[in-house]
């Protein structure tokens, strides 16, 4: 069935249209959608803080069924960090009440006059002022959305970092779900747009309903076996916290030390006997991977994850669980991304520590200097902090720091340290999104038992032999994850899926028969046209890692001497995609994959 989208113009008017036949068949929605509308409609020389830059936000077929993992979403555009493909993620059920009012793809495009939301509610279509908004957290934002549209609404929202221009705001789905990586939340608040409300419904019919039963069931069988997964329904995404420290994959000092690990693990601890636990995630979801604590006095607080407390406890050395926990708020709260929050602040600590900058303001391990930092850059101010411009941008702003600021493309590098992980290493240096190995979710070298569908060899986390072959499987099925409307989480930080059985689920919910080789080349696709976008558009597009992961050992601890073997890997992940030696695909491959240059 072809995809339905509906397209807002912020200044103009709305329109639904369906896309073309082709859109469904060799990208099945979802990302998919996002990149073809982004590569094939968007203007070339499109500035990404523009009014006509496309905001594109999209849930896959099996969005809004009756099927765990499928409520979140995606959303791409293009990035006013790296000027390549951007792409955020989010879980929650904002993306499955999308598909229930006839929507697989929302487009934004022009500027608002004011600031404003949107609301969506079957066949109506309205823009209302924000007004009353403004100023208010993503939490504020959607308590008093709910309580004037009715508890049946699912809203996306930026915060005040948005507001004020923080190139690495995030939207937050729901007052609960940051969207992540960073990006989109700088292109929502450009277009003035503070939130976007649809009114949810009941779920859609599948077409084989005992079928979509029986392979839920195999799921959730699975996963009350899996270490990994009982480890994150635990403690959320910090159940890889153990293997990263373990594996040295944690680094201080401006990744020049390996972190006190135990300081980490005592201080998380700390945090997580605090409290009331309440679980948060998809409707009937068996890995609640989102966890809030509850405080003696009501207050509830998120569960810090990983990339936050990889961030801020091990580069950025805040090991106080009070203060940690007040950071993990505001980064929620603020719209802030905690990824590309802590490599500005670790960024900006090692300017001052080597006199690049003059001011100082902020010293490694203050807590509070940190938290002061984070409400200051969320204030709208007459002079912009260079904290809010993000560590691409900083980086060209303070002349001899490009050895080591924690970017890549312009995109900042989440903390877990590619010296210790090798094909995460390999992930932060091609992404084409920048620096995020979360593009792929390969997470494998963290998971103690990796499920047997991966493909062969599985080497040490430090060795390359296999890496660009499975970092290359991670993506495809990544891409057909995003496109399918399963939850990325759930299919590759647990490995709680088989490519067999996304394949059932969407002939289950939608009738459409796929073949294995089918979903290979979804993924292809998707994975190449990300490519092409980068390659095109993005003002350095170049795939590597800072000088420090590249030429810098570490003198102790797990990863003691050993740095990547990039080159190396980068000419066996290009040759294995088809793509030539400076990794671009050639045009045999392109048109063998169908994509039209």
């Amino acid at each position: 069935m072809p995809l339905r989208s509906l397209t807002v113009d912020l200044a103009r008017g709305h329109a639904r249209q369906t896309l073309p036949d082709e859109v469904e068949r060799d990208y099945l929605g979802g990302r998919g959608a996002i990149a073809w509308l982004l590569w094939h409609q968007l203007e070339p020389d499109t500035p990404p803080l523009s009014a006509d830059n496309l905001l594109i936000f999209a849930a896959g077929p099996l969005a809004g069924s009756a099927v765990f993992a499928t409520g979140g979403f995606t959303v791409g555009t293009r990035s006013p960090l790296t000027g390549g493909i951007g792409y955020g993620w989010a879980p929650g059920h904002w993306g499955a009440a999308l598909r229930r009012n006839g929507i697989d793809v929302l487009v934004i495009r022009g500027e608002a006059p004011d600031w404003c939301y949107l609301l969506i509610d079957g066949d109506t279509v309205r823009l209302r002022s924000a007004r009353h908004l403004i100023g208010r957290d993503t939490v504020a934002t959607t308590a008093a959305l709910s309580q004037e549209l009715g508890s049946d609404v699912r809203i996306l929202a930026i915060g005040p970092a948005g507001e004020a221009g923080v190139a690495y705001a995030s939207i937050v789905a729901e007052g609960q779900y940051l969207v992540e990586p960073a990006g989109t939340g700088a292109v929502m608040a450009d277009k003035k747009l503070k939130a976007i409300v649809v009114r949810d419904r009941a779920p859609l019919p599948a077409v084989d309903p005992a079928r979509v039963q029986s392979v839920l069931q195999s799921i959730r069988q699975r996963g009350e076996q899996n270490q990994t997964a009982n480890a994150i329904r635990t403690i959320g995404s910090a159940g890889l916290l153990p293997a990263a420290i373990k594996l040295g994959a944690l680094t201080s000092r401006d990744a020049r030390v390996p972190a006190d690990g135990v300081a980490i693990a005592r201080m998380f601890s700390d945090i997580a006997r605090r409290g009331g636990r309440l679980e948060r995630g998809c409707a009937q979801c068996p890995l609640p991977c989102y966890i809030d604590l509850r405080t003696k006095s009501g207050e509830t607080h998120p569960l810090p994850g990983l990339e936050l407390i990889a961030g801020f406890a091990a580069r950025v050395g805040i090991t106080d669980a009070d203060a940690m926990l007040a950071i993990s708020d505001r980064c929620l709260r603020l719209g802030l991304d905690p990824a590309a929050t802590a490599a500005a602040i670790t960024f900006m600590t090692e300017a001052q520590d080597e006199g690049l900058v003059r001011q100082r303001t902020l010293n490694w391990g203050d807590g509070a200097a940190v938290i002061a930092a984070l409400d200051r850059i969320s204030q709208r101010q007459e002079k912009r902090d260079i904290l809010s411009l993000g560590v691409g941008e900083m980086q060209e702003a303070v002349w001899g720091s490009a050895a080591f600021a924690p970017q890549v493309k312009g995109l900042a590098m989440p903390a877990l340290d590619p010296r210790a992980l090798t094909e995460i290493g390999l992930a932060m240096a091609t992404s084409p999104i920048g620096g995020d190995y979360r593009y792929a979710m390969a997470f494998e070298e963290l998971v103690t038992d990796p499920p047997a569908w991966l493909p062969p060899p599985a080497s040490g986390p430090r060795e390359s032999e296999g890496k660009a072959l499975r970092l290359i499987w991670h993506e495809r099925f990544a891409a057909a994850l995003d496109a399918s409307g399963f939850c990325r989480r759930l299919g590759l930080m647990a490995y709680q899926i088989t490519p067999g059985e996304l394949i059932a689920l969407l002939g289950a919910v939608s009738g459409r028969t796929i073949s294995g080789a089918d979903l290979v080349r979804i993924g292809e696709r998707i994975v190449t046209l990300d490519r092409l976008f980068t390659r095109r558009y993005a003002s350095n597009s170049q795939d590597t890692l800072p000088d420090r992961y590249l030429r810098e050992a570490l003198s102790s601890g797990p990863t003691a001497g050993h740095t990547p073997p990039l080159e190396q890997l980068l000419a066996e992940y290009y040759a294995r995609h088809g793509w030539d030696a400076a990794g671009d695909p050639t045009p045999a491959r392109l048109v063998e994959l169908g994509i039209a240059v």
